[in-house]
């Protein structure tokens, strides 16, 4: 189809295809927008590696970039353990079957583990970690994440913390301190990642420690996504700190540990946290976001985009390289 149709604009002429004189003065314009949207998709993951036998706890896992992780590296074979609220509802019952099907793999569970409650991450994770010999772990993926919208109430956790940093940082702390023996035990050849859900570059930069005081009506200056910030900071922090103990770690057979801890900016995407900071919680936002969807899709990434880091850090032979504690944006390290 295409070859004759080319033939004949060759030999013919625009008016030798019906309506293309017509969609030449708009041919700049559907460019440009092309452009916009590849450039806003951000970079694709070029790397490939065997995941078959794989064993990978992510949190998040269903619903946003982590639900599209999961599908990536399912449909490649890998094991996955989904961290949620309740596993044994129908909905998470239905979503396991569904992401069985759509990748072919029936090694896919859940697990019961509230990352707003401090026990319920403990009582997972000790029951994860009290098995001998040491249970199989080759990646640890935290996505899971809170960002409030303008003018919300304060959200506590199930402890009475502060929902983003009880939920962003140290629910995740908490895991994965209680983690470390299993990660330790891993055999020496084992490459082991783990990586940790950052925020945008924007945010970081605007980030004022000043600005960290609660109230009861609501967040700092109407402005929650500086507690977003501070949460993921220090969650950063940790990952350098992560990787400078284990670093340090002596094995009892004197070899070299292998465990490496990563930061991923995943970059600004659609997902159902940003569709909820973007409509400010409420219906007529939700409106509003649906009116306005076209640009939205325009300039934010899709789930499945803004996964590509996690899969490049995932697979890539250069992340198994080196001491780890990297930060890394659009499949590639950075600063």
């Amino acid at each position: 189809m295409p070859l004759p149709l080319i033939g004949d604009l060759i030999r013919f002429g625009v008016d030798a295809v019906p309506g293309l004189r017509h969609a030449i003065p708009y041919a700049p314009h559907i460019s440009a927008l092309a452009f916009i949207r590849w450039y806003c998709g951000g970079a694709s993951n070029g790397d490939e590696r065997v995941m078959h036998g794989k064993v990978a706890i992510i949190t998040g896992g269903t619903s946003g970039i982590g639900k599209a992780v999961a599908y990536e590296l399912a449909s490649r074979g890998c094991q996955i353990v989904l961290l949620m609220k309740n596993a044994s509802d129908a909905f998470a019952v239905d979503q396991i079957e569904d992401m069985r099907q759509a990748t072919n793999n029936m090694l896919i569970y859940a697990e019961e583990c509230d990352l707003s409650s401090l026990h319920s991450i403990r009582l997972f994770a000790t029951k994860w970690i009290n098995n001998s010999p040491p249970r199989r772990l080759d990646l640890v993926i935290c996505c899971a994440g809170v960002m409030a919208p303008p003018f919300a109430k304060r959200v506590q956790t199930t402890d009475g913390i502060e929902q983003h940093w009880g939920i962003n940082y140290l629910a995740h702390f908490h895991l994965i301190n209680i983690l470390t023996p299993c990660l330790k035990a891993q055999p020496p050849d084992r490459d082991v990642r783990v990586m940790f859900t950052t925020c945008t570059a924007y945010v970081m930069g605007s980030l004022d420690l000043s600005d960290l005081e609660f109230t009861e009506r609501g967040y700092p200056s109407k402005r929650p996504w500086i507690c977003y910030g501070a949460s993921k900071m220090a969650l950063m922090a940790y990952a350098v700190e992560l990787q400078r103990r284990l670093s340090a770690y002596e094995r009892p057979d004197k070899l070299p540990m292998n465990v490496r801890t990563f930061m991923i900016e995943p970059g600004y995407t659609r997902s159902p946290g940003m569709r909820r900071w973007l409509s400010m919680g409420s219906i007529l936002g939700l409106l509003v976001y649906l009116i306005t969807w076209p640009f939205w899709w325009l300039i934010l990434k899709s789930t499945k985009q803004a996964a590509q880091t996690f899969l490049t850090c995932a697979m890539s032979r250069e992340c198994g390289k080196g001491e780890g504690g990297s930060y890394m944006r659009e499949c590639r390290f950075a600063k």
